[in-house]
């Protein structure tokens, strides 16, 4: 279920504050004292019977949180839904339909271009075929939604990429065996099966409701995109990718080992990547930026659908699933800076806060990383120089307990 964070930091001071998402899920399941229903990874209690259908996966917005104009939004895996929380007190205040065409699910992440204040979400359904939908909800208030189209495979994918012009969505080799879902006999993630041979295909869908064109990229995993952008005829769209998704599908994968209490080595890292489209010629080809192991990449939020120069993200300096240091990685030369934290200490998503006297200089400011003690089991924020990783904490937020692993988070400046 999603645990919604907030740290704030002024006046010399810092306060941290978490609630629950208080979704339907979640009070029927609070109502009932037990785990009712099926998620996206895990099956409902009571066997195949209960899980006919898919189990009735239901909201947890348990992944993203987006400020948008002064609004706190949660969102979850492909869902309908988002739900709106109150900045300050992080109660849960309402839910909304997504917004793209009626009826089909978004992706938990979404694209901001802070130039325009377009917010843009994609997604879709599966069924007998994957169909594609996108939408875009202006500054004005008003919204433009794309039709949907059928995509030529249906995959798994968590993210997507977005530039002035386009949606890119990489149709990576996961393809999604719904009848085993529907049936009742696996998660949604045990239907996944990971098939390289078959290669990728980017789709690229125009803003302006052209139809798509599907090109052919190597295979790779990916999770999440860091950011992409235009330049003239080609696009640039950096992204970390694997060679394989051992951490989370197929044998005994180390995400299944964590649920059950086994800690699992790295298998199999991420690296920052860069597939470069040509679009006159509908071609791609896919670029190793720099080494890994990395996760959870995070720019600038000012340079969002526009030409970025640095990347942030968790980085894994030991033999383990768990990152335990952040890396700063500059695209143009691959020159990366990291810092480790130590063996025993697991680092999430690291968060960029500008400096408000820079406010547009990617190099500058602060980046916020939540992290996880093992040795105390208990949870802290640590604060760094953007300009200076290597270096180490400037400050540490401790915290009295452990926090949930989380997932993703953003900055919003208040003054």
């Amino acid at each position: 279920d999603g645990y919604v964070q907030a740290v704030s930091i002024g006046g010399g001071k810092a306060t941290h504050q978490a609630r629950f998402v208080r979704t339907e899920k979640y009070l029927d399941e609070e109502k009932a004292g037990k785990y009712l229903g099926a998620t996206w990874t895990t099956r409902a209690p009571g066997g195949m019977f209960s899980n006919l259908g898919g189990g009735g996966i239901r909201d947890q917005a348990g992944v993203t949180t987006y400020q948008v104009r002064d609004t706190l939004y949660a969102i979850d895996e492909n869902t309908a839904t988002v739900h709106e929380l109150d900045p300050n007190t992080l109660h849960t205040k309402t839910t909304h339909p997504a917004g793209v065409v009626e009826g089909m699910t978004i992706k938990a992440h979404t694209k901001i271009d802070a130039h325009t204040g377009d917010w843009m979400m994609l997604g879709g359904n599966y069924g007998p075929s994957m169909s594609i939908a996108s939408a875009v909800h202006h500054k004005d208030g008003t919204r433009t939604a794309l039709p949907a189209t059928k995509a030529p495979r249906q995959v798994y994918t968590h993210d997507f990429f977005a530039t002035e012009n386009y949606f890119l969505l990489y149709l990576q080799p996961a393809f999604v065996n719904p009848l085993s879902f529907l049936a009742g006999l696996n998660s949604f993630t045990q239907s996944i099966k990971w098939k390289p041979e078959e290669g990728g295909l980017l789709a690229l869908i125009p803003r302006n409701g052209d139809e798509p064109r599907y090109i052919e990229t190597p295979s790779s995993w990916m999770w999440h995109a860091l950011n992409a952008y235009e330049e003239g005829n080609t696009l640039i769209a950096d992204f970390v990718g694997y060679d394989s998704p051992q951490h989370f599908i197929g044998e005994d994968p180390a995400f299944s080992a964590i649920m059950e209490g086994r800690l699992a080595a790295n298998q199999t890292g991420g690296h920052l990547r860069r597939f470069v489209v040509n679009l006159d010629t509908n071609t791609a080809r896919e670029e190793r930026i720099a080494e890994g192991p990395f996760e959870f990449p995070m720019g600038h939020a000012a340079m969002a659908l526009h030409k970025h120069r640095y990347g942030y993200m968790s980085y894994g300096a030991h033999d383990s699933i768990f990152h335990s240091g952040l890396a700063r990685v500059d695209t143009q030369t691959g020159n990366t800076t990291t810092v480790d934290l130590g063996e025993k200490i697991w680092v999430g998503e690291p968060i960029h806060a500008p400096d408000p006297a820079r406010p547009l200089q990617e190099n500058a400011g602060w980046i916020i990383a939540q992290a996880l003690d093992g040795a105390t089991n208990k949870s802290f924020y640590a604060v760094f120089n953007a300009d200076d990783l290597a270096a180490g904490p400037i400050a540490k937020l401790h915290l009295d307990t452990h926090m949930p692993i989380s997932f993703h988070g953003h900055w919003s400046a208040h003054t």
